[in-house]
């Protein structure tokens, strides 16, 4: 999409202590789906995963030019979305380490970027909320309907006089969905950039303080293989690297 440099961008990773109920039991992991792996590197710039220490401390972070807040790991989608812990109690290593990226990025004013769970912790450490959708509202969850994420299954309002609007031109898009959670007040700072057509879900934020900060309910890293709207979104994203 770009040519090669030598800017590298942070990237969370996912924290499985090995329980019986994570991804691989008796095997402590931390991992990430290859999709923005794959953007990254297609984007000419180079992926740093930013581990997660068992002290809590976070590595030297002055080479990073930018922070991609990745989605959720591995969560059984038996439990009713009534019954959903917290962010913090879903990974609660995790949530204190990308506390911390937030605030160190909005410092520093990097460029950042939260897919899902990665937008939902942007909104957290800004003092928004969470809450549950509805078992009986919109399915927002494709994986339990065996669609998978490149595949587009709702659309969102786009706001005009957002930011958003103004790096596509698009009133309208379709998306994929892999929530059960929704944000339902934005953090200080935040506007909406867009909205689910269906149900009224916030699906796009932006920061009204700082250069580039979005964050989406949905995964653009899945879509972008195909869609124009994405390659020009995330081409917008790499000119914004130094």
């Amino acid at each position: 999409m770009i040519k090669s440099n030598t800017a590298f961008i942070g990237v969370t990773v996912h924290v499985d202590s090995g329980r019986e109920c994570d991804l691989y039991p008796n095997h402590p992991l931390l991992y990430v789906e290859r999709d923005t792996i794959n953007l990254i590197h297609k984007m000419g710039l180079i992926p740093y995963l930013i581990p997660v220490y068992e002290d809590g401390s976070l590595p030297p972070l002055d080479h990073l030019s930018a922070i991609i807040f990745t989605g959720g790991g591995f969560l059984s989608l038996s439990e009713p979305n009534s019954q959903l812990s917290s962010l913090e109690t879903t990974g609660q290593e995790r949530y204190k380490a990308e506390q911390q990226l937030i605030h160190y990025g909005l410092n520093k004013d990097l460029p950042m970027i939260g897919f899902c769970r990665g937008a939902q912790m942007i909104n957290d450490a800004l003092g928004g909320s969470l809450a549950n959708i509805p078992d009986t509202g919109v399915e927002h969850h494709q994986e339990k309907l065996g669609i998978s994420g490149d595949q587009i299954v709702h659309r969102v309002k786009v706001e005009e006089d957002s930011l958003f609007y103004s790096l596509t031109g698009q009133t309208q898009l379709g998306v994929n969905s892999f929530h059960r959670q929704h944000m339902n007040k934005l953090g200080t700072g935040l506007r909406l950039a867009a909205t689910s057509m269906e149900d009224g879900i916030v699906e796009i934020f932006e920061s009204k303080n700082h250069k580039f900060v979005f964050g989406f309910q949905f995964h653009p890293e899945k879509m972008v293989k195909n869609n124009q709207v994405w390659q020009t979104f995330f081409k917008n994203f790499a000119n914004q690297i130094n």
